[in-house]
């Protein structure tokens, strides 16, 4: 899966966004009506010819065949010729991703062109309507366990694209039910074959992040809140995997850093994903499915277990330099911890307000919906004795505190201005551990109280 090919679609090391995706794919086939002597059809000019696309010796232009289809063959077509065109095409298509001897590269751009297949152009102020009859093809391809690795994430590219611009509401049930299995089940290693490549973990990481994109795009908690509930579940268990780093009594080792990284980021897109999501008609008393505690000490654990590691790390790197041992470069590591935190904690709060701190939540994001509950204005500084919104006015007020001191330190220095001079952290290693490790023991003291109310 990780073959040049792959790299070549898509550069992007974090999440493999295909060099397609901004391309405008596929078109028309169209064959003239025309016979000539022993009545043998001639193809139009202009016409696609996918029997090209098999050819190894053409895959490097496949790509750029691929760009030019929409434009070339699908323009100003509609109505009943344009279904037919568009029928015919995913029919080719499929058959390019099927035959095993075609080049993987190939495959994989014809999967893509599948997930890009619109029945109605993009206009001004209309959006593109995604080929309804694509879907269940790329559901059927991604569900397939014979099919290559680099083909279902092909095909999952393509389903969220259809999320994002339109999808069939038969089929929306089926499709957060396999986003979400993908988004929840944990890496299992794989032996190699002859004919294929055990996926990495960081590959796998790629198709769980991609699924979120999904479910972002499709905007429900789902039935009886199914969405919100396995969220966080893996908000949960990768807060697990940070707090059992956390515990260790040696210096993290390189890997542990790798999976650090891999755990925090999959977690805070899952929180931003919650923020994403409507809940006004399932906070109302018609439906009682989220549990607004459980949600709200899924968002306070993530936070700890991201301040607690990075406290960590720099608490480790301070006692390695007093041994005179070998450590990290601390600008390096602070700018890493500064850009850990930030992806956490920004991620936490779009999860709570579905905005950021500075606007006001929506009436359909998390908190507000609370609120409303509780017969609550939507204010989050409005002094109330119910529980959850109590807790998560205390979490967003630490999440300030925290913010302002990475952006600003503890306002006792002055930063230097000069043109052309890179702008330098106004705080120092041992005083973020510091401030972390008083955010988290707020942040524990929450959770304690919620624990000893049960």
């Amino acid at each position: 899966m990780t073959g040049h090919f792959l790299a070549r679609a898509a550069p992007n090391k974090m999440l493999f966004r295909p060099y397609l995706l901004g391309m405008v794919l596929l078109g028309i086939i169209a064959f003239a009506a025309i016979f000539l002597l022993g009545g043998k059809p001639v193809q139009a000019q202009g016409a696609t010819d996918f029997a090209a696309w098999k050819n190894p010796q053409n895959a490097e232009a496949v790509p750029g065949w691929a760009r030019q289809m929409l434009a070339r063959d699908f323009r100003n077509v509609t109505g009943v010729a344009r279904e037919e065109l568009l029928a015919r095409t995913l029919l080719a298509l499929q058959d390019i991703v099927a035959d095993s001897s075609v080049v993987p590269s190939t495959r994989f751009n014809a999967i893509l062109a599948v997930g890009q297949l619109v029945s109605r152009e993009p206009s001004l102020g209309n959006p593109p309507i995604a080929y309804p009859a694509a879907l269940p093809y790329l559901v059927e391809v991604y569900r397939d366990p014979n099919t290559s690795d680099y083909l279902k994430y092909g095909a999952l590219l393509g389903i969220v694209r259809h999320a994002n611009i339109g999808i069939d509401p038969a089929l929306q049930d089926k499709v957060i039910d396999m986003l979400l299995e993908t988004v929840t089940t944990e890496f299992e290693p794989r032996e190699m074959t002859l004919h294929s490549v055990p996926l990495e973990p960081a590959a796998w990481d790629w198709f769980r992040l991609t699924a979120l994109d999904g479910l972002s795009a499709l905007r429900t908690v789902g039935t009886n809140g199914k969405v919100v509930t396995e969220l966080l579940s893996v908000i949960n268990n990768q807060s697990r995997e940070l707090e059992d780093l956390v515990e260790s009594r040696y210096r993290l080792t390189r890997e542990e850093w790798e999976h650090s990284r891999r755990f925090s980021e999959l977690a805070s897109k899952a929180a931003k994903t919650l923020g994403d999501l409507h809940y006004t008609s399932a906070m109302g008393t018609e439906a009682t499915n989220i549990d607004a505690r459980k949600m709200t000490d899924a968002f306070i654990r993530l936070t700890k277990a991201v301040c607690d590691l990075e406290r960590k790390m720099a608490a480790d790197t301070l006692e390695s330099s007093e041994r005179d041992s070998p450590s990290p470069n601390p600008v390096l590591l602070l700018e890493r911890i500064v850009v850990n935190l930030k992806m956490c904690t920004q991620s936490v709060v779009w999860g709570i307000r579905s905005n950021f701190l500075t606007g006001r939540p929506p009436d359909d994001s998390f908190y507000a919906s609370l609120a409303a509950s509780a017969s609550l204005d939507t204010d989050p500084s409005l002094d109330t004795d119910d529980p959850s919104i109590r807790r998560l006015d205390i979490l967003l007020a630490e999440i300030i505190k925290l913010s302002t001191f990475l952006d600003e330190g503890d306002g006792t220095r002055r930063p230097v201005l000069s043109v052309n001079v890179p702008r330098e952290f106004q705080f120092n290693l041992s005083e973020l551990r510091d401030v972390l490790a008083n955010t988290s023991e707020v942040l524990a003291e929450i959770l304690r109280e919620e624990e000893d109310a049960l």
